[in-house]
């Protein structure tokens, strides 16, 4: 499955084992491995944080 902020693609197998957050990056663990990214806005990455533990369930 795939999150899409502003042109930009984020892959994300899941389930997803741990997840992270520190001011503007996400960093979690999922059948990919280790991923992490930073956004521009921390509203942007509360939403994506958002996003990917609503469908973690």
């Amino acid at each position: 499955m795939s999150y899409n902020i502003n042109g930009h693609e984020i892959e994300v197998n899941f389930p997803v084992d741990s997840i992270s957050s520190n001011k503007n990056s996400i960093a979690f663990t999922d059948g990919n491995g280790k991923t992490k990214t930073t956004f521009a806005k921390r509203t942007e990455a509360l939403s994506f944080l958002k996003w990917l533990v609503s469908k973690n369930k």
